[in-house]
């Protein structure tokens, strides 16, 4: 019994074993069949080939390819590392590659032109009456050119004729009799707007006096002697004055001394009539 089932063993091993055998000449000959159709049909451009063409190169499926196809474009076949592409595969296939110029991106579309407007539309709305009736004094000219028979060239008249007290006033600026019946019921005067009163300069500012002002002297007290009998000594002018005298304690530098001290300092008695005391 154990002898059969060894046997059977056997004989499933030596079975397995020569399927083996079988199936890899077919693979390494159907791998060598795929990598000879690519060589034949020419280098495959990594930066443009579509996704079928990748997936002919050998070692590559449908994985690789759109990693091929993601990480576009390239410079080089190396590139293709950046990409996830394993080193060998890159080995593989690099003598049945190429690396172009990467394609130009399309220039984004001009947008559309806007379409014109007609002339007959323009025509039909000028040809309308304007909302209200138009000011002749104060109306702009695109107002005035909404009036039926009023063009540019009436609108700036009238516009160069104002101010107006009729419509009939038209005729001064030049406005035909025709177009004036046309307009008329379409139009309004109001007072001309009166013209804005001038501002009045502002009056000068006074300019400051650049001179010094002089302050008054202030008037000089006459002095009381301390005792009577006492003169008055000019400490200036070295003299001494007696009571009644006008200067009597009334200089602006001077002291009360008796006669006595005042000629022993060296002072002496001012005269009648003589000259006034000078005034610092």
């Amino acid at each position: 019994m154990s002898f059969s089932r060894a046997r059977v063993r056997t004989t499933s091993l030596l079975a397995l074993s020569a399927l083996l055998a079988l199936a890899l000449p077919a693979g390494a000959a159907a791998a060598k069949t795929k990598t000879a159709a690519t060589a034949a049909a020419g280098p495959v451009d990594l930066n443009t080939a579509t996704q079928a063409q990748l997936e002919a190169l050998p070692s590559v499926g449908a994985a690789t390819a759109k990693k091929i196809i993601a990480g576009r474009p390239y410079a080089s076949v190396q590139d293709l590392s950046k990409a996830g592409v394993s080193a060998r595969t890159i080995q593989t296939i690099t003598p049945l590659v190429t690396v172009g110029a990467a394609p130009a991106s399309p220039a984004a579309p001009a947008a559309p032109a806007a379409p014109a407007a007609s002339a007959k539309g323009s025509s039909a709305k000028k040809g309308g009456s304007p909302a209200g009736p138009v000011d002749l004094n104060t109306g702009s000219q695109k107002d005035l050119e909404s009036l039926p028979g009023v063009g540019p060239a009436t609108a700036k008249k009238i516009i160069a004729g104002r101010p107006y007290t009729s419509a009939q006033d038209l005729s001064k600026a030049g406005v035909s009799a025709r177009t004036i019946a046309t307009i008329t019921p379409l139009v309004t005067v109001s007072a001309a707007a009166a013209a804005p009163a001038p501002v009045p300069a502002p009056a000068p500012a006074p300019r400051p006096s650049t001179a010094p002002s002089k302050a008054a002297p202030a008037p000089t007290t006459a002095q009381v002697p301390p005792a009577p009998g006492m003169v008055w000594v000019n400490l200036d002018t070295k003299i001494f004055h007696r009571q009644g005298d006008h200067w009597y304690g009334n200089t602006k530098h001077g002291q009360f001394m008796t006669e006595a001290a005042a000629l022993q300092a060296g002072y002496r008695e001012a005269k009648k009539g003589g000259p006034k005391p000078k005034q610092p």
